[in-house]
């Protein structure tokens, strides 16, 4: 709803006088349209003693001109019963209402479109369709509450949104907003209403005030007239005196004239105290300008006019502001210093001036009585008689003057009418205005698409990982060679299994052949081969138990060697006990041919760790394990060592320095960046001269590609092997 201020002054027209109620601003109505005060009056209108709910899941719903039953207040006897909810519950063709108050419980049960009285209240409880009730209590709780005005004001006020169309037409916007749409209509034509129907009482009141005052004056003077006059009268009759002005016609005028001089300036004294009482430190706007009418014709009009026109100028820009920004604004600040500075320069003044007229009082004073001493000397009848004259006109004149006053304020009021009206009338919204769908939309979008974009800001910030081999090639030095990829396997298992026996055509078998083709091209008769990473996890012990399968099944005596007596895991890939191992052969309590074990493959066997020592650095740099090591050279072929991770200890490093081929093994999408570090380290510190590179887990397409010593490759076309199906004959 949009409502336009305005008002009509035929008086000023007519007698040149503004009327006290014109409005310069509508900072001050837009507050009083905002305030608690307006708004109780406007909630009073639509008689919400009563307020109806239906209370779902999620949404409690007030049911205002929208409810399946009515509920007709007669009397409220305790008041200690407002805001408490009053359960409806329907049962047959009866209502049964029940609540809580003062810890006691409350229940009564009587026929729909009955009376219900208790000692808390009395009520009539009305259904037009009963169907219609019997379907919202079934699919929601019902209940209504006596409203406490000041709490229902509370309520609801925040929903209303009192904001200025356009200032210069003096154009305001009404709105409410809340989930019941013929409520929303409602308050905002009642808000409007009220604020109509008190705008138009203030003025009524303020104008009736002050003709109420102006009459009292009149009455006043009037009777004290008629008593001046009725006691020259009787002095005339009882003194016999025909004409005593001539004798004292000299004396008379001169004490006329200081007389008249005397009240002059005993109202311009009066005036400046007005003046005085309203320059308080927070001055209001409307009584600075009430002020000014008060110095017309005064003598120091020109004077005081001027800065409390200023004044008011400042008051009013003050107003203007407050409605776009705070107190607490540099532009208010400074306005405040303005306002503070200019008050004390009209006190300055007034001060003056008023010392200044009681000057001149005291002056004219010393005047008056001067000549009043003269007059004592004239015969008593004469001095009586001009007394009660002056006493008559004096009086006289300030009859006319209030007559005068209350005639010019007549027509000002007369003339003078408020032309509030109501633009464009409150209307329901089609659509609901909030939540905003496409609003809501728009903004999970946006914040998808910021926190997408995050994420990958921060994934790509905070990446750690090795994923291909070009990632090793920019990691590591140029001197560690490239034997190329293994493919991650579609089923994990538990723990690292020997696996190119049962698919010798596999995407595995192929990475493996080809990686032992370019082992051919590091060193050709190679005899050891130790295999290392640099944590737990990264595939060492699959790898080693694979390379030494595809080496076996080339034909060449395989063993392969757990050295890991930390962490042992070569039996449990290939399901054996770990009671005799190389921990035993080392301290010699076993042989090696006790520890030599047979694999499924023809040509590989392996020595598992045997039991966990406490001293494993001891053991694996100890000369009996070089003597092992000897023995095996001279019965196998090639010796594939599982090395310990040398990321993690450092006794595995002395093992991948003496070996023919040392292997390093990194996992794709596992292994971390900072693992090249320690390749790197190896080498800075000489530990080892060469080392061989193989990245374990890689995902592929179907082709593979191996990297040997020097620029050499292999490649194969893999084929996976087919899953045979047996069928049961019944």
């Amino acid at each position: 709803m949009v409502i336009q201020l305005g008002e009509k002054d035929q008086g000023k027209e007519i007698v040149e006088i503004e009327n006290i109620n014109t409005k310069d601003n509508i900072a001050s109505e837009i507050e009083l349209l905002r305030s608690e005060l307006l708004f109780g009056m406007a909630v009073e209108r639509l008689h919400m003693n009563v307020s109806l709910f239906s209370k779902g899941r999620i949404l409690t719903e007030e049911k205002y001109l929208q409810s399946s039953f009515n509920v007709q207040p007669f009397q409220l006897k305790d008041s200690s019963l407002c805001d408490i909810p009053i359960w409806i519950e329907l049962k047959g063709n009866k209502v049964q209402l029940s609540y809580q108050v003062g810890g006691k419980s409350y229940s009564m049960l009587k026929p729909i479109n009955s009376r219900f009285s208790n000692q808390h209240f009395d009520i009539a409880f009305k259904v037009d369709n009963i169907e219609n009730l019997r379907s919202d209590d079934e699919q929601n709780e019902l209940y209504f509450t006596f409203n406490n005005k000041k709490t229902l004001v509370t309520r609801l006020l925040p929903n209303l949104e009192i904001t200025p169309a356009d200032i210069e037409a003096k154009t305001i916007l009404i709105r409410y907003q809340g989930y019941n749409a013929e409520l929303c209509h409602d308050i905002t034509n009642a808000v409007a209403e009220a604020f109509f129907t008190y705008d138009e009482e203030v003025k009524r009141k303020s104008a009736e005030n002050i003709l109420q005052f102006i009459n009292k004056q009149l009455d006043s003077i009037s009777g004290e007239l008629q008593i001046s006059k009725d006691s020259l009268t009787l002095f005339q009759r009882s003194a016999q005196l025909n004409d005593p002005e001539t004798d004292g016609l000299s004396l008379t005028q001169n004490m006329d004239q200081f007389q008249d001089q005397l009240f002059m300036l005993e109202e311009e004294r009066s005036a400046l105290k007005l003046v005085s009482s309203k320059l308080r430190n927070d001055p209001n706007r409307l009584e600075i300008y009430r002020l000014i009418p008060e110095m017309l014709g005064k003598s120091f009009e020109i004077s005081l006019t001027r800065q409390i026109t200023d004044l008011h100028a400042l008051l009013q820009r003050k107003e203007d502001l407050l409605f776009d920004v705070t107190e607490n604004n540099t532009e208010i600040k400074n306005i405040n210093i303005q306002i503070q500075s200019k008050i004390q320069s009209i006190r300055r003044s007034v001060d003056a001036i008023e010392e200044r007229i009681s000057n001149n009082i005291k002056v004219i004073q010393a005047k008056v009585n001067q000549y009043q001493g003269e007059y004592s000397q004239l015969p008593g009848k004469k001095m009586e008689y001009s007394r009660l004259k002056s006493l008559q006109e004096l009086n006289e004149k300030y009859f006319a003057i209030l007559t005068d006053k209350l005639a010019l304020y007549s027509i000002s009021n007369a003339g003078y009418s408020s032309n509030n009206r109501v633009l464009n009338e409150a209307t329901i919204a089609s659509t609901p205005v909030s939540p905003n769908r496409k609003m809501v939309y728009a903004g999970f979008i946006f914040i998808g698409a910021i926190l997408g974009f995050g994420v990958l800001v921060f994934r790509y910030v905070t990446f750690n990982e090795i994923n291909s081999m070009e990632d090793l090639k920019q990691l590591l030095p140029e001197k560690a060679t490239m034997l190329g990829s293994i493919p991650l396997l579609k089923d994990a298992n538990e723990f690292s299994q020997l696996m190119v026996q049962d698919a010798p055509k596999s995407m595995l078998a192929e990475s493996l052949r080809t990686i032992r083709t370019n082992l051919s091209f590091v060193k050709a008769d190679a005899r050891v081969i130790a295999i290392s990473s640099s944590v737990s996890g990264e595939g060492k012990t699959f790898v080693a138990l694979n390379l030494a399968g595809i080496i076996a099944l080339s034909g060449k005596r395989t063993v392969v060697v757990d050295l890991d007596l930390r962490k042992p895991k070569v039996h449990l890939g290939l399901n054996v006990s770990n009671n005799k191992g190389i921990s035993n052969l080392i301290i010699k309590k076993v042989t090696l041919e006790e520890c030599i074990q047979h694999s499924s493959i023809e040509n590989l066997d392996f020595i598992t760790a045997g039991p966990i020592p406490p001293n494993p650095s001891e053991l694996i740099l100890s000369e009996g394990f070089q003597e092992i090591l000897e023995k095996l050279k001279s019965l196998y072929d090639v010796v594939v060592i599982d090395n310990p991770p040398v990321g993690l200890v450092t006794d595995g490093v002395k093992i991948l320095a003496n070996a023919d081929v040392p292997i390093y093994i990194f996992k794709s999408h596992y292994s971390k960046r900072i693992f090249a570090n320690r390749v790197k380290e190896l080498f800075d510190m000489k530990q080892i001269e060469h080392l061989n590179i193989i990245l374990n887990g890689t995902k592929t397409s179907g082709r593979g590609y191996g990297y040997g010593y020097g620029y050499g490759y292999g490649y194969g076309y893999y084929e996976e092997e087919t899953k045979k199906k047996s069928n049961k004959k019944k």
